[in-house]
Order: C-alpha cells, then sequence, then structure tokens
C-alpha cells in the first residue's frame, strides 16, 4: 500500500492548490474547526430489533410519536438535551429528520457519542464537511415553514388580489431603497466569496456611479399580523425582506454575485464567480481504503448555472427600474467560449430590446465576461402583471414536500473534490463505453429524500415493457484516464436540494427521447427570507415559487447529452439556447418532462434539440437548443 500513498501525494502535489483561489473553501475550513468545537454528533446503537429507536415531536414522553423510527447507525447532530431526551438533527442513515429521541431507556444505552467511537472519526469529519458547505444563513436550520408559501404565491402573482396593483405603483422605489447598500463597506463582510484584493470588484466599487445592491424580495405578513392602519378586509402589506436565491448564496459553491446599479442610466454591472458546485463535471477518484475519499471536477462551468446569472441580471434590473412585478418571458442565451469555474469575471445588464408599453413588455440585454472577452450573451423578454398574469399550473395538490437543510443538501464529491492539473490529450470518444455507463444502476445519485422524484410502484417495469431504460449521467474521467463512468453536474446532482430528476432513453421513428420526471427543492426558491442583517433564517419561511431560470438548468443538461445516445456528437457542449416560460414552475412538486432530438437532422455547427417541461397537460417551460461537440468549430463550451 506504500505505493499507493505514494501515489497519492504525487496526485496532491500536481493538483492546484484551490484554497489559494476560492475564498469560500478558507471560509469553510475555518467553520469546519469550529463546527468540531461545538458540534456534537451521536450514532444510534440500539432498537436494532424494533426497527430503530422511537421519534417524539416533543420533548416530552406524552408528545406525539413520529410514524418513522430513526433506524440503528444512524448519525445525528445535537440540537437541544433535556435530561435523558435529545433533539437531534439527521446526518446520515434513516428515519425523520428532526425530532426528539431517548438516549437511554432502562439503562440500556440507545445512542453513543461519536466521540468515543474512533472508527467513526473519518465518516464525522465528511458530515462536518458537508454541513460547512450549506449556506451560512441556514447552518442551524432544521426545517422550513412553508405555510406562508400559498399567501406568497396569491399575493404576488395572482392579480386578483390586488396586491399586484400596489406593487406596480408603489414598490419600485421601496425595492430600491431597500435592495441599496450605503457606503462605505466592509468589502470582506459584504462579498466573502471574492478575494479581498480582487481587481474586477474593486474596479466596480470605486465606480462612483454604481451604487451596491443587496438581495430582497416581497415578503406579505402572516395572516395573524394585523395590516398597520388597514381598513377591513385588507390585504396584509407587502414588505421587502433580505433574502437569499439560486443566484445569490443559496447555493453557495456555485454562483456568488456582487450587483452594483447605475440608477441615472438605468443598468446593472456586477461581479460573478462561479464555483466547484456550478462544474461541468465531478467525479469521485478511486483510492485506497486508508487514503480516505476523494475527487475532481472540471474547470469549466456548466450552461445551466449560465444560464440562471444571465436571466438573474435581466430580471432583477428589470425589477429595480421599470416594475417590480417583472416576470421572465423569453430567454436566448448564445455561448461564444468556455466559462471558468474560480476567476472573477464582470456581469452587466442593459436596456437592449424595444419596449412594448402598450403590452406591459420590455427587453434587456446581459453579458458575462473575461476582461474584454464575451464569454456568453442573452436577451431577455419581460412580461409585467396584471396584463399577461403568470400562474402556478393549475389543480397542483395542496401537499408538496423540501427537503429540510442538512448535509445531503451537499454531495459527498463535492465536500472532498480538488481541481485536477490539465489535460494534454483526451482518449478518443467510445459510444459504445458511453451507452454501457449511462445504463449501469449502481450508479445512481441519491437525493435529499424529500427532494427526489418518487416513482410509482411498477414504474420502471411497464416502461422496460415499452423498450424504455432508465438513463444515468456519464462522462469520461476529468484526467483522460479511465472508463467513461457515472459523474455529478450542477442541475444533475452536485446541487440535490435544487433539483432532481428520473429519465428514461426511449427510441422510436420520431427520433431519440428523454421522458421522465423533474422535481425543483427548496434550493430552487426566488426566495428563502432573512433577518435584516443577512445573517440567519427570518422565520424559516420560503417562497414555493421557483427562480425564473431554473426551469432551462434542468432541462439544459437532458438536451445536451441526448445527442451523444446515438453517437451524433462525442461531447456536450450547448452552443445556443431559448427559453419560453408559459407558466410559473412550483417548488416541491413532481413535474413531467421530455427532451426531443429528431431523427434526420443535423448541421455544420451542432444539432438541434428540444424540451419541455409539464404538469399534467399544462406547459410551463419550452427549451430549444443547439449541442455541438468538442471537435468541431462551434466556439461555445457550456457542457459537458
Amino acid at each position: 500500500m506504500a505505493g499507493a500513498g505514494a501515489l497519492v501525494e504525487k496526485e496532491a502535489e500536481q493538483a492546484l492548490d484551490i484554497s489559494q483561489i476560492d475564498p469560500r473553501l478558507l471560509q469553510v475550513e475555518e467553520f469546519v474547526d469550529k463546527l468540531r468545537k461545538k458540534v456534537l454528533m451521536w450514532e444510534v446503537v440500539g432498537g436494532a430489533r424494533e426497527g430503530g429507536v422511537v421519534v417524539r415531536e416533543g420533548a416530552s414522553l406524552q408528545s406525539p410519536e413520529m410514524r418513522q423510527r430513526l433506524a440503528t447507525g444512524s448519525i445525528v447532530r445535537e440540537i437541544a438535551e433535556k435530561g435523558d431526551r435529545l433533539c437531534y438533527q439527521l446526518l446520515s442513515g434513516f428515519g425523520p429528520p428532526a425530532g426528539w429521541v431517548s438516549i437511554k431507556v432502562r439503562r440500556t444505552e440507545m445512542l453513543a457519542s461519536v466521540s468515543k467511537r474512533p472508527e467513526l472519526t473519518q465518516q464525522a469529519d465528511l458530515l462536518l464537511r458537508r454541513l460547512a458547505r450549506l449556506p451560512r444563513p441556514l447552518q442551524n436550520a432544521t426545517s422550513f415553514q412553508v405555510k406562508l408559501s400559498n399567501a406568497i404565491t396569491e399575493q404576488i402573482y395572482s392579480p386578483k388580489t390586488g396586491c399586484l396593483d400596489r406593487l406596480a405603483k408603489e414598490a419600485t422605489a421601496a425595492w430600491l431603497n431597500a435592495a441599496t447598500l450605503t457606503r462605505p463597506l466592509d468589502v470582506s463582510a459584504a462579498y466573502p466569496a471574492f478575494p479581498t484584493d480582487d481587481a474586477v470588484l474593486r474596479a466596480i466599487l470605486e465606480d462612483p456611479d454604481f451604487v451596491p445592491l443587496r438581495r430582497v424580495f416581497p415578503k406579505p405578513l402572516m395572516s395573524s399580523e394585523p395590516a398597520a392602519g388597514g381598513e377591513e378586509g385588507d390585504l396584509p402589506p407587502v414588505g421587502m425582506c433580505p433574502s437569499i436565491d439560486p443566484a445569490s448564496g443559496l447555493i453557495p459553491d456555485a454562483i456568488s454575485t456582487a450587483f452594483f446599479l447605475d440608477v441615472e442610466h438605468c443598468c446593472l454591472r456586477g461581479a460573478v464567480r462561479f464555483g466547484p458546485q456550478a462544474t461541468q463535471s465531478m467525479m469521485t477518484r478511486t483510492l485506497p481504503a486508508e487514503c480516505g475519499p476523494t475527487g475532481e471536477f472540471a474547470p469549466g462551468v456548466h450552461g445551466g448555472a449560465i444560464s440562471i446569472l444571465l436571466a438573474d441580471s435581466a430580471v432583477y434590473l428589470a425589477r429595480l427600474t421599470w416594475q417590480p412585478n417583472a416576470m421572465l418571458s423569453k430567454l436566448s442565451c448564445q455561448f461564444s467560449k468556455p466559462c471558468p469555474c474560480l476567476q472573477t469575471l464582470e456581469v452587466t445588464a442593459t436596456w437592449g430590446l424595444e419596449d412594448n408599453w402598450a403590452h406591459h413588455s420590455t427587453g434587456m440585454t446581459t453579458k458575462v465576461k473575461a476582461g474584454k472577452t464575451t464569454i456568453a450573451s442573452a436577451e431577455a423578454y419581460l412580461m409585467s402583471f396584471p396584463e399577461k398574469p403568470f400562474k402556478l399550473p393549475v389543480h397542483l395538490p395542496s401537499r408538496f414536500s423540501v427537503a429540510r437543510p442538512g448535509v445531503d443538501w451537499v454531495p459527498p464529491e463535492l465536500a472532498v473534490a480538488k481541481l485536477p492539473p490539465p489535460v494534454q490529450k483526451m482518449p478518443a470518444y467510445s459510444e459504445q463505453e458511453y451507452m454501457k455507463a449511462v445504463f449501469d444502476r449502481d450508479q445512481a445519485v441519491l437525493d435529499p429524500r424529500s427532494c427526489a422524484v418518487v416513482e410509482e410502484v411498477g414504474t420502471e417495469e411497464r416502461n422496460a415493457n415499452q423498450g424504455w431504460r432508465k438513463h444515468l449521467r456519464a462522462n469520461r474521467p476529468i484526467r483522460g484516464i479511465g472508463e467513461i463512468h457515472h459523474d455529478l453536474c450542477f442541475p444533475g446532482g452536485l446541487a440535490p436540494a435544487a433539483m432532481s430528476s428520473e429519465k428514461y432513453l426511449v427510441q422510436d421513428t420520431a427520433g431519440i427521447r428523454f421522458v421522465g420526471a423533474i422535481k425543483l427543492g427548496p434550493q430552487a426558491s426566488e426566495a428563502i427570507y432573512l433577518t435584516e442583517d443577512g445573517k440567519k433564517l427570518a422565520d424559516g419561511t420560503l417562497s414555493l415559487v421557483a427562480h425564473p431560470a431554473m426551469g432551462m438548468a434542468a432541462l439544459d443538461d437532458h438536451l445536451a447529452h441526448l445527442p451523444r445516445c446515438d453517437g451524433r456528437e462525442k461531447t456536450s457542449v450547448t452552443w445556443k439556447q431559448e427559453m419560453e416560460v408559459k407558466a410559473l414552475l412550483p417548488v416541491g412538486q413532481e413535474l413531467e418532462f421530455e427532451c426531443l432530438c429528431p431523427e434526420k437532422q443535423g448541421g455544420p455547427v451542432g444539432t438541434s434539440v428540444k424540451g419541455e417541461i409539464r404538469y399534467e397537460d399544462q406547459v410551463l417551460v419550452t427549451l430549444s437548443a443547439i449541442i455541438t461537440s468538442s471537435d468541431r468549430d462551434a466556439p461555445g463550451s457550456a457542457g459537458l
């Protein structure tokens, strides 16, 4: 085994030390050290014969018992202790995500401290590293209050309430005032994901025409709170509340932004960094057990993450300078150059298209640049209420599920991944090897249980009888060494609490298709509300409406891999995308999707594909794209 250890040491020397270029990683390491001192972990050692230990809703032994037991072997985090009763947060294993259990029952030990079990040291350390990568305001959260989400949907997105009329008349200035940060700023505190000497960020900060912004979103008061000064029957007033979303801290190792606004000229400018969670591909490396788990990720950013940034900058500019109820209707993206991870880029959004005031619509042009080089650009078309309201799908069930904040939001691969040295030459692509890997059922991704798509019993068997085969994502190893095998990417397992999916490959006379289900989780929400200082959850409330570009990100990866299934493209590179939003995407509900690659078509640039997300018979989002390969002449490189 000495040779294996020497190999790992040699690879460590070759790999890029990303802690020198990723301030977020330094914060994570510092936070892990703090967690080691204050987080108490317990292993469930009792209840094996009964299927686990009893979990109750409260500390009292007379409080209601939960249906599910906490499985033996699970590891939990101590939230509170009262005598022999423990309030826990589930870290690994099976059982309710949180609840109260007994440490001892009639002198029999039910839970044992992990600190007294050296064999669990490595597993406990990995759990801490995953916990440390959660959004900081959510570190201590064990659940979300979602009872207000329906009220948010009604008040912000349904014109019948009249709330939108108030927003349209009054909220533009309120939104801008609440979003504006005052100078001077503590740069390291305001923008912790950026290096303190970052040249791009400094250049924007030094421009007096641009004022710094924070993320805010309208939040209705609880229904039990009276509307100050309101008439009987009035809706509670809407307040602007600090928030986080997928483009501003809700997926912290994917996208970090710092937005600034030129109020006079109505243009937005900002700095952005994509982290390893936004990568095109991440894999776990196979190493000897004593070396510990490790992994590696590709240096390029996935097209889905870029699309979210482009859409977000356009929508935020429109809400600050045009209409607070502006909603994304169409987005056309062009990818010109590969987008790098762990490098500060500049994003701009300007009024760029012809406005149609009669129909309450406008257009924005957005760009992402590295120096003077444009990496990606987009034209966004926005609509405002109440002329053409966007609504959630009809007949949505009242029940929904969202994954509580926990380590299952962070894949193990992310917690141990490194950036490998550049590959000089990739081996030749093998379609046969790729098709073998995508049907390898032993490589399935595990999503948070309340975010994962749940298939009905017998679905897979029925689909198999029709010739449909469950398809998993696969790629060449990042270093180019070894066989094609399962990997993760931004919309495919690297943000499991944002989106998850199950898909089947179908081949018929029309072409090749992916059909399946998509579920958007809490990390896809357009607003999780924070306290005024932005450091903690306000009250655990989140919006059940997804960020406007999450549908694009979810479909993009499926579309990109479809032409590889019959050998038309050797790698998955998105060159161009066009999305149309027809209805709002709900969080916590299972949605259907279908992607099609027509049988006889193709061109010098790439392969045209199209897809849509539906709920029952209602189409919510459509996306068309041109997919090409890295060996073609097309300039874009937004997928892998």
